[in-house]
């Protein structure tokens, strides 16, 4: 499955692929004050992210079944439930980032970042109030000479979504986590965001809307760490204030988000606006994702039950970004290879239990 190869060329740029241009653009950052349009800048700027080739999937653009029910749904509740089911399947996901002002009046707007892959979504949970949506990524990618290479699997985020969640875990800043409790969260859904290797990414929460042509949860505002694809190239900012806006749509789902660049404690930068696109692909072959996860997945369980610990028991700690040199992600990748091969949760557990205390600090503060 040549899963190490796709772990260098995929996870620290979040997908695999970024169109180019031949416009002669600039490479680096541009004056806000010194250009019409902030939004649309593919004439005077280019793209940044993956420039690796994948094989184009056909798009369906049938109404899919989840969509079809939410139409005829009656009750609010089960058509919030449909809403967040209708999210699996099988996509092409696309994937924008653009800085759209900042605080500066000679604010140097980054190059947008544009990259895309195929991935499918699997339900890993499903109960009344609970549902668990794993994202795994599956790439066939075009060589110089045009042969088609692959498949390349990947292990992607992760989403968990809780009915009326008063507990909603927030990041501060300084690599510290905190949990918060609410009050007012009748009705709601709260989305939690999970990384790669399962560790937390972001949190919030917000209410469905179902109309006849979408329906949409809008989050709270809340606080998240850098991404890969911002922490590896700025260091001007170290925390994001985002709102996020998730859209039902018949041929598909799409992810938008308004984050607002913070330095800690208190000093505002500037703000880009995000979208990612999931477009209901077909006759894509995903079977390698799904033995990757029968494969894998009672590892991964076994991760996720080890931070489920953490999170209902400790309301602070702090998430080291490396141990030893090297990241959280590359320990779990590899002891779920060796999973695979051994089938041994005794030892499965062990190595995650030890990982994972290897990366948080129970003492931390923010100073």
């Amino acid at each position: 499955m040549r899963l190490t190869l796709l772990l260098i060329v995929m996870v620290l740029n979040y997908s695999v692929n970024a169109e180019k241009n031949n416009y002669g653009l600039s490479e680096e950052k541009v004056n806000q004050s010194e250009i019409n349009w902030l939004l649309d800048r593919q004439n005077i700027q280019e793209f940044r992210g993956g420039t690796t080739d994948g094989l184009d999937p056909d798009i369906d653009l049938n109404t899919s079944d989840y969509f079809q029910k939410l139409q005829s749904a009656t009750n609010k509740k089960d058509k919030d439930r449909i809403a967040i089911l209708a999210m699996a399947g099988d996509h092409k996901a696309n994937f924008e980032f653009t800085e759209i002002f900042g605080s500066n009046p000679n604010y140097k707007l980054d190059n947008p970042y544009k990259s895309w892959g195929t991935e499918t979504i699997i339900v890993i949970q499903n109960s009344e109030n609970f549902i668990s949506l794993q994202h795994i990524l599956v790439m066939f990618m075009k060589d110089e000479n045009g042969k088609i290479n692959g498949p390349y699997i990947q292990k992607h985020w992760r989403q968990d979504w809780s009915y009326e969640d008063r507990k909603i875990l927030e990041f501060q800043g300084e690599n510290v986590w905190n949990v918060k409790k609410y009050k007012n969260v009748k009705n709601t859904w709260s989305q939690a965001v999970y990384q790669v290797d399962d560790s937390p990414r972001y949190e919030s929460y917000g209410a469905w809307i179902h109309e006849e042509g979408a329906s949409r949860w809008i989050s709270k505002m809340t606080n998240r760490p850098l991404p890969r694809r911002e922490h590896s190239v700025r260091n001007d900012y170290d925390l994001l204030k985002g709102v996020n806006k998730i859209s039902i749509l018949p041929w598909g789902w799409v992810m938008e988000e308004n984050n607002d660049k913070i330095k800690t404690p208190k000093k505002y930068l500037g703000t880009e606006y995000g979208v990612a696109r999931y477009q209901k692909i077909k006759d894509y072959n995903f079977s390698s994702a799904f033995e990757y996860w029968e494969a894998t997945k009672n590892y991964w369980q076994i991760v996720r039950d080890s931070w489920n610990k953490i999170l209902l028991s400790k309301n602070r700690f702090c998430l080291k970004k490396t141990y030893e040199n090297s990241p959280l992600f590359m320990f779990h990748f590899i002891q779920a290879e060796k999973y695979k091969e051994t089938k041994d949760l005794i030892s499965a557990k062990r190595d995650v239990n030890s990982t994972i205390n290897n990366f948080i600090d129970y003492s931390c503060s923010i100073e």
